[in-house]
C-alpha cells in the first residue's frame, strides 16, 4: 500500500530586518514556497558605540492531515508498529536560480502545539501581520515559549518541539536530519516514528518544524536561500507531501508452487459477496493454527497425504476477516511422491481445509500442480514478457481506490497452439517479486516510484493471477498518469514502461 498525505496546512516565520526593524509579527502562510534561511550579519544594530550583526533566521511549520490514514488503522488495513510501515516527509526543491546554499543540515521535529497558517503573502517586505508568525503560534495558543518557536523539550515537558518522549521510545531521538550537499535537492526524512506515535495518541497530530540544524544556527555564517514548494505553489504536484508505506501484499503459490520450496496457499471465505470468518457451530475460526490444510496426492496403491497448519491472515498485527493461509512445503525426496513426479513431470495435489480435528471439511479445492524443482547446469536466465495491465478506464475519479490485474505473458512458452474459439484468455507467469510505478504522463516524472525497501508496491497474486490496488487519491486532478511494471527475478530488474494506457484523474464534481 502506498498513500499520499498533503499538507492542509504550512508556513514559515522569521525575524527578517526590513529598514532597520525586525518582522517578527509577519506571516507568509499563502506564500507559494517555503523559504528556509539564515542572514549572520547582513543588518547590524547600534547602540551607542556598539554595532552588533543581526542574526536573521525562518523555520517552517507543515501539518498534514491523517484522517484517512487513521480509517485505515481503524480498518486494520495499516499496522503502524510493523517492520513495514514508513512514513517520510517530502518537501519540493523549487530553485529559481536566487542564491543556495550547499552543504548544510537540516533538522525536522515534531511540533507541541497547533498553529494557524495564516493568509499573508508578501515575502518581500514581510508587511502582512496574522498568526503565526515568529512571536505567536496561533489564535488560540499564542505566544511560543521561546519566539521563533525556539524552545524544544520531551512530550511531557512545555516546549514548542519536541525532541524525544519516553512514550515513544526511551532513549530515542524524534529529530530527522538530512545532509545537503549541493542545496537543490528535495527535503526526503523519515518521520515513522513520529507518525507511528502520533498515530497512536502518544504524540500531539499538530505537524512538523523544519529547520537548519541548531549548530549551523548557532555559527557565524549565511545561509541563504533554501526554497521548498508550500501547498499553495501553483504547480500542486509539488505541493508537500507525507508519503505513507506499508506492506500489504498477498503472494499466494497456487499457481507457483515448486518442490522443495516453501510455499503459501490461501483459503477466502466470502457470505453474501463479503469476506467473513469460517464457523464451526458458532465459534469463529480466527487466529494463529486454526485450522489444517490437507495435501492429497494420488500414488501408486493409494493416496498420500500431507498435512499443514492453517492460521487467519495478519498484516501486521491486523486480522484480515476471512482470509486463511498456510505455509506449505513439498519434498521431493519423499519415497511415495517420488515415483510419481518423476514420471510425470510434476505432482498433482488436491487442497483440503478442515477443522483441527479433521471432522469438518470447509473447502475441497480443485487440484494444484506442484512443479519440479529448478534445478539445472545454468543459472536461472531472466523471461521477457508482454506486460499488460488491465481494468482502467479513460476517468477515474480523485476517490476511488481500483484495484487493477497484470498478466504477464511468456511468449516463449507453447500456451497456445491454435485458437479454436475466441475470445482467447492467454494465462499469465506468476512471480513472487513485481512492482509497479505511477508516472506522470506529461512530464515523466515517477509520482508513486518503485519500492523495494517496505515492498509497499509489491504486486499481490491469487489463483486468478497478479493484481495491486491503486489509490486515486494519490495523484493529483487534472492531469494524465500510465503506470509502469518491474520485474525482479534472481536480482535482476526488468522495466516495463508504459505497461498500461494512460488514464486521467478528475476531481469529484
Amino acid at each position: 500500500m502506498f498513500k499520499v498525505l498533503y499538507a492542509d496546512k504550512d508556513a514559515y516565520i522569521t525575524n527578517r530586518v526590513i529598514d532597520g526593524s525586525p518582522q517578527v509579527n509577519s506571516n507568509v502562510g499563502s506564500a507559494g514556497s517555503l523559504d528556509l534561511f539564515k542572514l549572520y550579519g547582513y543588518t547590524s544594530t547600534t547602540s551607542g558605540s556598539t554595532t552588533t550583526p543581526n542574526l536573521e533566521l525562518s523555520r517552517l511549520l507543515v501539518h498534514f492531515d491523517l484522517t484517512s490514514l487513521r480509517q485505515m488503522v481503524a480498518l486494520g488495513q495499516v499496522d503502524p508498529g510493523s517492520p513495514t510501515f514508513s512514513a517520510r516527509l517530502h518537501l519540493h526543491d523549487v530553485y529559481g536560480g536566487q542564491p543556495t546554499p550547499n552543504s548544510f543540515y537540516v533538522a525536522v521535529y515534531p511540533l507541541s502545539a497547533s498553529f494557524d497558517e495564516g493568509l499573508g503573502r508578501d515575502v518581500v517586505y514581510y508587511s502582512d501581520m496574522d498568526a503565526c508568525s515568529w512571536l505567536t503560534s496561533s489564535f488560540a495558543s499564542g505566544s511560543w515559549f521561546i519566539t521563533g518557536c525556539g524552545l524544544g523539550g520531551s512530550a511531557q515537558q512545555q516546549c514548542d518541539y519536541i525532541t524525544a518522549s519516553s512514550q515513544v521510545s526511551a532513549g530515542a531521538s524524534l529529530e530527522a536530519r538530512q545532509f545537503f550537499k549541493t542545496g537543490l535537492e528535495d527535503l526526503d526524512v523519515d518521520v515513522t516514528l513520529a507518525v507511528s506515535a502520533t498515530l497512536a495518541s502518544r504524540l500531539p497530530d499538530v505537524g512538523f518544524r523544519i529547520s537548519l540544524d541548531p549548530a549551523l544556527e548557532a555559527d557565524t555564517h549565511s545561509y541563504f536561500v533554501k526554497r521548498f514548494a508550500s501547498r499553495s505553489a501553483f504547480n500542486d504536484t509539488l505541493q508537500p507531501k507525507l508519503y505513507i508505506r506499508f506492506d500489504d501484499s498477498v503472494q499466494d503459490d497456487t499457481d507457483n508452487l515448486f518442490l522443495d520450496s516453501r510455499g503459501y496457499l490461501f483459503l477466502y471465505n466470502y457470505a453474501a459477496s463479503a469476506l467473513t470468518n469460517l464457523v464451526s457451530g458458532s465459534t469463529s475460526i480466527t487466529g494463529n493454527n486454526c485450522l489444517v490444510l490437507q495435501l492429497q496426492a494420488a500414488v501408486s496403491g493409494g493416496m498420500r497425504s500431507l498435512f499443514f497448519t492453517g492460521s487467519q491472515l495478519a498484516l501486521g498485527v491486523n486480522p484480515q476477516t476471512g482470509i486463511y493461509s498456510a505455509s506449505v512445503l513439498v519434498p521431493s525426496t519423499d519415497p511415495l511422491l517420488q515415483a510419481q513426479w518423476q514420471a510425470s513431470g510434476s505432482l498433482a495435489v488436491t487442497p483440503i481445509w478442515q477443522s483441527l480435528d479433521g471432522t469438518v471439511a470447509y473447502l475441497t479445492g480443485s487440484p494444484i500442480t506442484v512443479l519440479p524443482p529448478q534445478r539445472g547446469p545454468a543459472s536461472l536466465a531472466p523471461h521477457r514478457f508482454n506486460v499488460t495491465v488491465f481494468g482502467l478506464k479513460d476517468e477515474h475519479l480523485d476517490t476511488e481506490v481500483t484495484t487493477l490485474r497484470v498478466n504477464l505473458f511468456d511468449y516463449t512458452q507453447p500456451y497456445l497452439l491454435e485458437a479454436v474459439r475466441l475470445p482467447v484468455e492467454l494465462p499469465g507467469s506468476i512471480i513472487r517479486d513485481v512492482h509497479y510505478q505511477v508516472r506522470d504522463s506529461d512530464s515523466g516524472s515517477a509520482v508513486v516510484p518503485f519500492d523495494t525497501v517496505t515492498n509497499s508496491t509489491r504486486l499481490s497474486n491469487d489463483s486468478s493471477g497478479m493484481f495491486f490496488k491503486i489509490d486515486m487519491g494519490n495523484l493529483a486532478p487534472g492531469r494524465s498518469y500510465v503506470i509502469d511494471i518491474m520485474v525482479v527475478t534472481n536480482n535482476n530488474q526488468q522495466l516495463y514502461r508504459g505497461a498500461s494506457p494512460a488514464f486521467r484523474v478528475v476531481a469529484v464534481p
